[in-house]
């Protein structure tokens, strides 16, 4: 069995494979796939700067950027210099046979695949439903063999026929699983017209439907086969290890080359190919999953055209209606005339307003302002031109709001100012032995004295006899004592504390003297 080398980089290291594609990054990939073009028809044939000027002359590719255009594809593995400079008659001949290009073989099986994506984006794939019948003929063939004894056979014979069973089933399950993508995507369809309504009612139902009764029936022939020959497949997979893996491993050059074993040469291929047809413990076979979303799907993509037929065919998509609709406001000719247009179609009065909540965070009009006095709105392009709410692209820019947070700073540090004077000018208008009885305070310091006051009974209740309170680095003490009284004045008028001793002393001095009380 041929075995092939698996896609890698240029140095080997397959994290590198990624710069194969980078020539389809930016807005100059028509000229690189140009380019790629011509080398990609003949595989070992070497070019120079000057004769691939001439092969894309006719696309339009300006000639002065193609040397540049093919020096990034060396650098990203695509291209390769070639080692070949002939026989040169002199130092020029040498420089000029030296600078020629071929394409190398990861950079030959990048373009290919791109060019088959390219070519088949807008294509809807075909299920070959018969490729199953061809997979269980060579099964069948494999099934023969393996009773007359896999080691009487010849191993080349071996090798095609497992190359054939794997390759039929690789097809297949590419082929099913592409058309169950598409058929997912299509089952949530509600703006069709009238030619895909007939296309989802005429062709698509019955074609899913005639694709899974003979999926359903090639699926249990095929299990019933595989249960015979898995049995014997460690005796199998001996005859085909040959081709050049095997090659590679017998020279010991398996850590520096990197061979890629084709499908069937292992166990974990053959268990692969017996989950999608036979079911495994607690858990469905591969395409009984697959046919059980595929009969969902059908059944809402029947109950989506069931409800557009019985509107009438591809009336129920009221998109082209709503776009005339718009065609009317356009053309109105004032604002009252749309006011009108407006009330007629959807019966609403001047007091409504008909739309989505604006996702602009700035939004200039209140909910309440009727549609005709408010400013123009701005619709996105996806709500303009294809009816989709979903939000797309980047979201409303935050406010910047340091300004508002820089005076919010400075406020706080202008009342830490304001706090901490009128606590320094309290303790300075309290006597030596820290009260307050008669002193004369400011405003600001009166109505902390004020506050510090009230807080001093809030944990251990109005009615005790001695309570405090602090307030930065100062300290509040409020002792009850039957017939004391203390009295202070200040611009707003005087204050009698009747049965009260307060005493204004620094915080820390309090803490000690608490500390070294018993």
């Amino acid at each position: 069995m041929t075995d092939t080398a698996r896609l890698s980089g240029p140095s080997g290291d397959p994290a590198q494979a990624r710069h194969l594609f980078r020539y389809l990054g930016g807005d100059e990939w028509p000229e690189y796939r140009a380019i790629l073009k011509v080398f990609a028809s003949t595989f070992f044939a070497e070019f120079t700067p000057q004769e691939v000027e001439s092969a894309v002359a006719p696309v339009g590719i300006d000639a002065s950027v193609v040397a540049d255009r093919m020096e990034s594809l060396r650098r990203w593995g695509n291209l390769t210099v070639s080692s070949s400079v002939g026989n040169p008659s002199n130092l020029d001949d040498y420089y000029r046979k030296r600078n020629r290009y071929l394409i190398t073989r990861a950079g030959q099986e990048v373009f290919e695949l791109v060019e088959q994506v390219l070519a088949k984006a807008d294509e809807i794939g075909d299920v070959q439903a018969g490729r199953l019948r061809d997979l269980h003929h060579a099964l069948q063939a494999l099934n023969e063999h393996s009773k007359v004894g896999f080691d009487r056979v010849d191993s080349q014979d071996l090798a095609d026929a497992v190359r054939k069973v794997f390759d039929l089933h690789k097809a297949f399950a590419n082929e099913l699983t592409q058309f169950f993508t598409e058929l997912n995507q299509w089952q949530s369809r509600y703006d069709l017209n009238a030619d895909e309504v007939q296309f989802f009612a005429g062709v698509l139902v019955d074609y899913v439907h005639e694709q899974l009764t003979e999926i359903e029936r090639m699926t249990r022939p095929i299990a019933r086969t595989l249960e015979e020959i898995l049995p014997e497949v460690a005796a199998l997979l001996p005859a085909l290890q040959s081709g050049l893996a095997v090659r590679v491993e017998e020279a010991g050059l398996a850590q520096n080359v990197t061979v890629r074993r084709l499908p069937g040469t292992e166990v974990a291929d053959w268990k692969h190919l017996e989950a999608w047809f036979s079911a495994q413990p607690g858990q469905a076979s591969r395409l009984d999953g697959l046919t059980r979303q595929a009969v969902a799907a059908v059944r809402t993509l029947t109950a989506n055209v069931t409800r557009l037929s019985r509107v009438g065919l591809g009336a129920a998509s009221r998109r082209s209606d709503f776009v005339r609709l718009a065609g009317f406001f356009d053309q109105a000719a004032s604002s009252n005339e749309a006011h009108q247009i407006a009330a007629a179609a959807f019966g609403l009065g001047s007091c409504r307003r008909l739309g989505d909540l604006s996702t602009d965070s700035d939004d200039p009009a209140p909910t309440i302002t009727p549609w005709k006095d408010a400013p123009r709105a701005v619709v996105p392009v996806a709500m303009r031109e294809r009816g989709e709410t979903a939000t797309r692209g980047l979201a409303t820019p935050i406010t910047d709001r340091r300004h508002e947070r820089e005076l919010l700073r400075r406020r706080r540090e202008l009342n830490r100012v304001a706090r901490e004077t009128a606590a320094a000018d309290l303790l300075a208008c309290a006597g030596d032995d820290g009260q307050i009885n008669g002193a004369r305070l400011s405003a600001a310091s009166f109505s902390m004295l004020r506050d510090l006051v009230s807080r001093s009974g809030l944990r251990v209740g109005i009615d005790s006899d001695r309570r405090f309170a602090t307030e930065v680095g100062i300290c509040c003490e409020v002792q009850r004592i039957e017939g004391a009284r203390t009295v202070v004045h200040c611009p707003e008028g005087k204050l009698s504390m009747h049965g009260l001793i307060v005493t204004i002393t620094p915080a820390a001095e309090t803490s000690a003297a608490n500390s070294a009380s018993p």
